[in-house]
Parts: structure tokens; C-alpha cells; sequence
């Protein structure tokens, strides 16, 4: 029992519970960078322009949302809503530089351009 009375939920549950749903939203977040594919090419300015529009509102929107969903597991599981929106951004933040990295290095040293968006080498 915690101070505040409340019953804490056993570790467990707690590890499981935070892998799927960081899992979930690391999916969703490929899933939209497949979706949002088209905008990746660039031939302009205002292409570019758009391009950035676009990564600027997923990358944040995702953030924003990872945060949100980190606060209401983390309340719900023991009251530690801040520090679970703390790790989930900070996890999916790590995650999606990676997801970028491995992208272009897919697209510039092996030949698969096109993954999660369109690189220029």
C-alpha cells in the first residue's frame, strides 16, 4: 500500500504493459512514415517546404502522444504518471533517430531507397 492509498501493481505487469505500448506506437509511427512516403521527394522549394511541414507534425504529434500515453499508464499503474511520459519520450525519441539512421544507411550503402522515405545520397 502507498501512501496515498492506493494499491501498487506488481513490476511485471508494469515492464509488459510499457513494451506494448511503446511496440504500438513504434509501429504506428513506421506505418506513417510509409504513408507519408510521396512527400519525402523533393523537386522544389515549396516540396521541401511541405516535406518538413509534414515530419515536423508526425515526429511531434508522436512525441506528444508517446508522452500522453506514457502519463495515463504510469498513473494508472502506481502514480508515477511523469516519469513513464518522460521514458516514453525519451524512448520513442532514441527509437525514431534509429529508424531514420537505418534508413539512409539502407538507402546509401545498400541499394533500398524507399524504406520509410525517399533519401538523396
Amino acid at each position: 500500500m502507498t501512501g496515498t492509498g492506493r494499491e501498487m501493481r506488481t513490476g511485471g505487469g508494469r515492464g509488459l504493459l510499457a513494451i506494448v505500448l511503446l511496440v504500438l506506437l513504434l509501429a504506428g509511427y513506421v506505418a506513417a512514415m510509409r504513408a507519408t512516403l510521396g512527400v519525402s521527394e523533393v523537386h522544389s522549394d515549396r516540396d521541401a517546404a511541405e516535406r518538413d511541414t509534414v515530419y515536423l507534425v508526425l515526429h511531434g504529434g508522436l512525441l506528444a502522444i508517446g508522452a500522453i500515453a506514457g502519463f495515463a499508464a504510469g498513473k494508472w499503474i502506481n502514480g508515477l504518471g511523469l516519469a513513464f511520459a518522460v521514458l516514453f519520450v525519451v524512448v520513442l525519441a532514441v527509437a525514431m533517430v534509429g529508424i531514420q539512421v537505418a534508413s539512409f544507411e539502407l538507402a546509401c550503402a545498400g541499394g533500398q531507397n524507399g524504406l520509410i522515405r525517399h533519401w538523396h545520397c
